[in-house]
């Protein structure tokens, strides 16, 4: 039985072909269920802890250095998978240092005060409604 450790640092590897499509169709099963979105709809309410915030900062990080590798005019998206997976491990290898801590920490501020606007607009909707 592998450890928890073990399992996470599994995940934080980038994925191959079957493992991305198989994730993106289980993604797309929970998206639809209703405690799924109840989940979402509560968590809006909440403040963002701060871990959370700078696991998004880290992603949105990883996401701004794969576009710089890109370029600016290629769409990552719309990109083939291969060169997806290609992209991630580059991104990979370049995120090390204490710069790329602060660039997170500095992007999950960014995350943390846009999630502080929604949360405010979210009470403010639910008091109306």
């Amino acid at each position: 039985m592998k450890t928890y450790k073990e399992l996470i640092s599994e995940v934080d590897e980038s994925l191959g072909f079957s493992a991305r499509k198989a994730l993106g169709r289980r993604m797309k099963m929970m998206a639809k269920k209703s405690s799924v979105k109840f989940k979402k709809a509560r968590n809006k309410l909440k403040p963002l802890p701060p871990k959370m915030a700078l696991k998004k900062g880290q992603k949105a990080l990883r996401h701004w250095v794969m576009q710089k590798i890109a370029g600016k005019g290629k769409n990552i998206s719309h990109l083939a998978i291969a060169q997806k997976e290609r992209l991630e491990k580059q991104a990979d290898k370049r995120m090390k240092g204490g710069k790329f801590k602060a660039l997170a920490k500095k992007f999950a501020k960014k995350i943390m005060k846009k999630h502080r606007d929604f949360m405010i607009k979210a009470k403010e909707k639910k008091a109306e409604g």
